[in-house]
């Protein structure tokens, strides 16, 4: 009888065993994956994502091996915005979701899925979680209506149940757990973006590069191995045309988007693996919790990658979890009040007004006049810039930046700036000329 099992191993499953574990608790972590392994992710950690890593012990693990920076290149239709993100704003987002702002740091990293899921299942084993790796769960064990917990099989094809007091789906966007439960989803946002990634060898750009054109974007970012991630995007209805070659409307979007880093990976890059690709990012929420059962990380609330603070948003849900779960396994509260707690933390107007935020993103609609202007505007303050940046990795809150005083005051500032910017004449036309010539 464990206190709870936790089945999926990644980026929320493997952080809420190790927290829980830390704590006293006897915990069963389950995955139908043997590690190290990747996944389909654009393992991407903003600031806040690296200082959870921190104070739980594991940065200097993930820095051993993997490049950092703390700038990064906003470049929107051919306007750069380059910052970094505040300690202060860091200090606050910590006191804010989790009342202690310890661990701060502001760099950033990409790191692959294989180096960063192993070194997360190596610290649950540590802190005295079991960890089965290669287990297949295909039944939730029901007490009337509560889950009590799991049946599945191994590899080698050997049955098992485990029962616990609380069984956590940290299982991803396609949730075995919450399928199982028949669990609704809500608030879906079927716009969003289609994404190919490949590893490129050969160049060093530094800090990592983040493009938008018209209705593209691409980014090219240093990983673990000395490559770079690049990747492009796009509005999901233009996928099935996108698909039709790959391989060269890769390269092309890149041309498109921004010839400078077209020219890196063309001329001086070497690319090392296969492009990857996911059509699926269509945003949804579902419920928290219920009766013995917890949801966390993308099993709980899915988002488009265009923000990449999908395996920092894992992180986060792990810790307000185990914040929660211990309160209640320890005997401080009754379930319901706190699961409550943790259902206030989670849905907070802060989270709901990001993840509208992220789901308006990936529409990829061309950038209005006005937005153009705003970030012409940024140019001029470095204090603005950092800010934006903070608020668009949901570090600074949306609501904040994007008040109505604000952006009246970044807009006079533009008005005069912007005047003679040549990317003011009609910037829709280059979107639908690249689509056309694209799919041609």
């Amino acid at each position: 009888m464990f206190d709870v099992i936790v089945v999926g191993a990644r980026c929320a499953g493997s952080p809420t065993a190790m927290l829980l574990a830390r704590r006293g608790h006897r915990v069963l972590v389950v995955d139908r994956c043997v590690f190290p392994s990747d996944v389909v992710s654009t393992h991407f950690l903003w600031p806040h994502g690296m200082s959870y890593l921190n104070r739980w012990g594991l940065l200097g693990q993930v820095l051993n091996t993997t490049p950092s920076h703390t700038e990064v290149s906003l470049v929107n239709e051919g306007i750069p915005l380059v910052g970094s993100v505040p300690v202060n704003l860091l200090q606050q987002y910590f006191r804010d979701v989790h009342g202690d702002d310890t661990g701060v740091v502001q760099r950033y990293a990409s790191i692959r899925r294989r180096v960063l899921d192993q070194i997360l299942v190596d610290a649950a084993v540590e802190a005295g979680a079991q960890v089965r790796q290669g287990f297949t769960v295909e039944e939730l064990v029901m007490d009337t209506d509560r889950v009590v917990g799991v049946r599945g099989r191994t590899a080698d094809g050997r049955s098992f149940e485990e029962r616990a007091r609380v069984v956590i789906g940290a299982d991803g966007r396609n949730s075995f757990v919450a399928r199982a439960l028949g669990l609704p989803k809500f608030d879906e946002r079927p716009k969003c973006t289609f994404a190919y990634w490949s590893y490129y060898s050969g160049f060093d750009l530094g800090s990592a590069q983040l493009h938008r054109r018209g209705r593209m974007g691409a980014a090219v970012v240093p990983t673990n191995f000395g490559q770079n991630m690049t990747l492009v995007w796009g509005p999901s209805e233009w996928s099935r045309e996108f698909r039709r070659d790959v391989a060269g409307n890769f390269l092309r979007a890149l041309d498109f988007v921004s010839p400078e880093l077209s020219e890196c990976v063309r001329t001086g890059g070497t690319r090392e693996e296969r492009i990857y690709g996911t059509l699926d990012q269509a945003g949804f929420l579902r419920p928290l919790y219920g009766p013995g059962w917890v949801l966390a990380g993308d099993a709980e609330c899915f988002k488009d990658q265009c923000t990449a603070t999908g395996m920092t948003h894992a992180f986060r849900d792990a810790e307000l979890a185990v914040a929660s779960l211990d309160d209640w396994l320890s005997g401080g509260q009754p379930w319901d009040v706190a699961m409550k707690n943790y259902e206030s933390r989670r849905r907070s107007q802060s989270a709901a007004a990001y993840y509208d935020y992220v789901c308006t993103l990936a529409e990829m609609r061309t950038l209005r006049h006005d937005e153009l202007q705003l970030f012409v505007s940024l140019r001029g303050s470095q204090e603005e810039t950092d800010r934006f940046i903070a608020t668009h990795a949901d570090i600074a809150p949306v609501s904040e930046f994007f008040q109505a005083s604000n952006l009246l005051l970044l807009n006079d500032a533009a008005k005069e700036s912007s005047r003679d910017h040549a990317i003011f004449a009609d910037f829709a036309a280059s979107s639908r000329t690249y689509q056309q010539n694209l799919f041609a």
